[in-house]
């Protein structure tokens, strides 16, 4: 029986976009003038780690990454059409792409992390064994577990690729107090269960800057995410 999970039942964890590129030496002089370029669009940017070949930095909207060959920016508050992510993905990516002279993309790519919780392991696990993922009879293999708990896919081609992951996961929470609060505000040690879905989808052919418009390409692509994911939660089919 095909599992009855779908897309639509995971919460968003998190949505990174990255491009990669040949080594923007520029990235030594010109980082700050990316940063002030962005204060027009984001709210109240704030550098948390700078250095010669990286710089990360953050705003209420998400966090931001520079380095020599690569930037990304992530943020935990994904839209389902994925058009207000794609807006804040165009400032940062036309900043860096102007300011570091980059033509050429050699890698775009969007990693969308989702997750469902559970009452219990038992239950995450469950789950992912009832989607019938791979064509194994559940028993105990190498002295461990009757099913996987987690599963890996790879597709690609010359063009383009996805890896898809989903793992029976158990988070721990901690928040030590200080002792002067211990008193005040109690220790947080919490489990959480859950289904952890991992998308990362990207392109393996080099892309021309100007042959690539970002607020179209996420919005469609998170589509396709969506549409294939759903074929997979259901046991391969559509």
């Amino acid at each position: 029986m095909p599992s009855s999970l779908t897309f639509d039942d995971f919460k968003p964890f998190s949505v990174t976009c990255e491009l990669r590129y040949k080594n923007a030496f520029l990235i030594y002089d010109r980082t700050g003038n990316v940063i002030e370029e962005l204060r027009e669009s984001f709210t109240d940017i704030n550098v948390s780690t700078a250095g010669p070949q990286q710089t990360a930095f953050a705003s209420e909207e998400g966090t931001f990454n520079i380095e020599i060959g690569t930037c990304r920016f992530t943020s935990d508050m994904a839209d389902k059409s994925a058009e207000t992510f794609a807006e804040h993905c165009k400032a940062f990516f036309d900043a860096v792409a102007d300011q570091l002279r980059i033509s050429v993309f050699t890698r775009i790519g969007i990693r969308y992390i989702l997750r469902k919780e559970f009452k219990t392991e038992d239950e995450s696990k469950a789950a992912l064994a009832s989607m019938m993922l791979v064509n194994l009879k559940p028993t105990k293999r190498f002295n461990s577990s009757d099913s996987p708990t987690e599963v890996l896919f790879r597709w690609e081609d010359s063009q383009t690729g996805a890896f898809v992951r989903l793992k029976a996961d158990t988070v721990e929470i901690k928040l030590s107090v200080p002792p002067e609060l211990q008193k005040d505000v109690p220790k947080v040690d919490k489990k959480i269960y859950a289904l952890t879905l991992d998308i990362d989808y990207y392109t393996v052919a080099s892309v021309e800057r100007e042959q690539w418009n970002c607020e179209e390409w996420l919005p469609q692509k998170f589509r396709v995410i969506r549409k294939e994911v759903d074929g997979i939660l259901q046991g391969g089919g559509r």
